[in-house]
């Protein structure tokens, strides 16, 4: 039985009508906030690189869980597919009649779940399945006996499920690494499964979760390079032990993501004279091997799901320059009140502050780039100004601490790095000196108090979203209206 009834979503026409035309300043805290027009930006940047590029997409909804966000990341352009990659079968089945609805107006669609296949997961992928017809399923292997849900799938809908081999490319989580002997099961598994008809051998597909560490827009586009050089000697193997079976596949797809590997893609189109060298060769290496994939009669594919909405490791990882990638275009933010203000309790005698958002309402992941679980944006206070620098130098209030329901603001000085990655590629020193100056000279000059509301930039997106059931929209580009609830967007809820 579909998720939707055990886990019902939250009731948009109720909530609509409490909220729309009201300022997120009076909503219940904590709550989640969606500047839609960011968001917007972010898929227009994405859908735009990737057609130029002549490049396959597909997106995760994973972050985001909800319709209307999925809507922006595949377009309005019908002749382009609108390929989707979910999570968790509540995802699929939110999106369903999306993607009915793309269908009869004959647009391509395709749905990935994005987990190996397994004995639970058929009897509801079963029903997408059979609303979606021949390709508009599509699993992943990563393990010969995961053929048997496969075949179960073919059975109970009627349809031969596309199929993907899941390559590993050092995150250790799913997949087979492509020199290994497993690799070879694996592949020869799908092979005896693909000529017998329950299923279509469509490709090979990873997921560069490694390029959240990453370090600039050469390191990001090598890593991409990466995983794309490895799935294309997967497809030639593939494709050989083919045809020595006496078998014919299909043109095979090579699918790559994660979102600083496929927001490295833009870094393709077209650089600034004053690149630096290790930029534009890294730029031609990718470009050439993606010209080769395509040569051997493969497509390629890039894939990815936090991009839309972004967060603090995105920002950290620097896969753009500043101009593509910067704070503003941060779309998710939490708003929290504050409860209280503990003078001189901090390091150095800084300020504290307690603050109604703990761990259940941003999650407990990381960013390598400070100490702390949210940084706490510049909206609604006097006198200070959006950052001007990378992460690693934020100067300001952080989520420096927190429990369950409640965390603690502490004052981060910034670790002094001065400027941003790369920005020597962007502006002269002297500028660059001006933009490390971030939010103020200490809490004495950005105090907050009791019952004042901040909004939070979140370390993850995906997992500070999880935690709520929707959305308050706001639209940045309504000058003077930035505030006001536009729209409530409802996620997906369960497994």
């Amino acid at each position: 039985m579909s998720s939707l009834v055990f886990y019902p979503t939250s009731p948009k026409e109720a909530l609509v009508g409490e909220f729309v035309g009201k300022s997120i300043r009076d909503v219940p805290t904590p709550a989640a906030v969606m500047d839609v027009a960011a968001a917007r930006r972010n898929c227009e940047r994405m859908l735009e690189a990737v057609k130029e590029l002549d490049l396959g997409w597909r997106a995760h909804v994973k972050t985001h869980k909800t319709v209307e966000l999925t809507r922006l990341q595949v377009g309005e352009d019908l002749s382009r597919p609108a390929n989707l990659i979910v999570s968790t079968l509540a995802e699929a089945e939110m999106v369903l009649p999306l993607l009915q609805e793309y269908k009869s107006k004959g647009r391509r669609v395709n749905l990935l779940y994005g987990l190996p296949i397994s004995r639970g997961a058929v009897a509801r992928l079963a029903e997408v399945a059979k609303v979606l017809g021949e390709g508009g399923v599509s699993l992943l292997l990563d393990d010969p006996a995961q053929l048997a849900a496969a075949a179960e799938l073919k059975a109970q809908s009627g349809v031969a499920p596309l199929a993907h081999i899941k390559i590993d490319m050092g995150g250790r989580r799913a997949g087979v690494v492509e020199s290994s002997q497993r690799f070879v099961q694996v592949a020869d598994a799908a092979l005896e499964a693909h000529g017998a008809g329950s299923l279509v051998l469509s490709g090979l597909y990873s997921h560069a979760g490694h390029s959240y560490g990453g370090d600039g827009r050469a390191a990001a586009m090598e890593m991409l390079r990466a995983e794309v050089d490895a799935m294309l000697s997967a497809a030639e193997r593939l494709s050989q032990r083919a045809r020595e079976a006496g078998m014919r596949l299909p043109a095979l797809v090579v699918s790559a993501g994660a979102s600083p590997t496929a927001l490295s893609v833009q870094n393709l189109l077209g650089g600034r004279p004053d690149e630096a060298p290790e930029l534009r060769a890294a730029a031609a290496r990718l470009s050439e091997l993606l010209a080769a994939v395509k040569a051997k009669g493969h497509a390629v594919e890039i894939h990815a799901g936090v991009y839309p909405t972004l967060d603090l490791q995105q920002l950290a990882a620097h896969s753009l320059a500043s101009s593509r990638l910067s704070w503003r275009d941060i779309a998710l933010t939490v708003v929290a009140e504050v409860h209280g203000v503990y003078p001189g309790r901090g390091a150095n005698g800084t300020d504290e502050a307690l603050i109604g958002a703990g761990g259940l309402a941003l999650g407990r992941e990381f960013c390598k780039a400070y100490d702390g679980m949210a940084m706490v944006t510049p909206w609604g206070r006097s006198g200070v100004e959006m950052p001007a620098c990378d992460v690693e130098d934020y100067e300001g209030w952080t989520v420096g601490r927190f429990a369950q329901e409640h965390g603690i603001l502490t004052w981060a000085a910034g670790k002094g790095r001065g400027g941003g990655k790369e920005e020597e590629e962007e502006e002269g020193e002297e500028e660059k000196k001006k933009t490390t100056t971030t939010t103020g000279p200490g809490p004495q000059g950005d105090a907050v108090e009791a019952g004042q509301k901040v909004r939070l930039w979140p370390n993850h997106a995906c997992i500070t979203s999880s935690h709520f059931g929707w959305y308050f929209v706001v639209d940045e580009d309504r000058a003077g209206h930035e505030d006001e609830i536009v729209d409530v967007w409802i996620k997906a809820r369960g497994w």
